[in-house]
């Protein structure tokens, strides 16, 4: 019997002391392991010059900020602000508000010039937004978009809107607005950092799985 338990001893023993290591290096480098995750989810584009931003739905202050910079470095002609959702919080206070209004009004308070960025409220979803803005860009008879979101958003952003303009002879391009709510090469140091990354790369499964 002795002999017969040795061999599953020495496996056991094994893979206890493999473990502990995978613990101890994931520990000793958890600071990079963090930084990647966050990296990974950031995919952007170099954008000099296109014919239309799109601003998504959702952090009306940063990225309606971002648009209105730039539009201001003349980026675009013009811009437009989607999304479709209304803000929970001035529902409470008897406003209905759609996020692509409150990215307006951030544009707007940015800088940006009232006649150069207009609302689109369509869209409740990234790929609903995606879908939306291919009819209205066809319609603009354009070449070249920009599709403005968070930075951590960008990389599920870009996906989302490459497979939906393919064939479209529209080419899409992505920037990213820095959010103030987080520092994204610290992320793990906030609560709203945590969230927004665990939410990304849920969505981001989510994503490839229905779509």
């Amino acid at each position: 019997m002795g002999v017969l338990a040795k061999p599953w001893f020495n496996r056991k023993r094994t893979w206890l002391i493999a473990a502990i290591l995978l613990l101890m290096s994931a520990w000793l480098f958890r600071v990079r392991l963090l930084h990647a995750a966050g990296m990974f989810l950031i995919n952007e584009d170099e954008v000099d010059h296109a014919d239309v931003i799109y601003v998504l739905g959702g952090a009306p202050f940063d990225r309606g900020s971002h648009a209105a910079g730039m539009l201001a470095a003349g980026v675009a002609p013009i811009a437009y602000t989607t999304g479709s959702n209304f803000s929970s919080i001035l529902k409470a206070e008897g406003r209905e508000v759609s996020e692509a209004e409150l990215s307006r009004s951030a544009a707007i308070r940015a800088g940006a010039s009232p006649q150069r960025i207009l609302p689109f409220p369509f869209g409740t979803s990234t790929f609903e937004e995606a879908q939306g803005v291919l009819h209205h860009a066809r319609r603009l008879h354009v070449d070249t978009i920009v599709v403005l979101s968070t930075d951590l958003h960008t990389r599920r952003v870009g996906k989302v809107f490459r497979k939906r303009f393919e064939g479209s002879g529209i080419h899409v391009l992505v920037a990213s607005a820095p959010s103030s709510d987080y520092d994204a090469h610290r992320w793990w140091c906030s609560e709203q950092g945590l969230l927004m990354v665990n939410n990304e790369y849920v969505k981001t499964l989510f994503y490839a799985l229905k779509y």
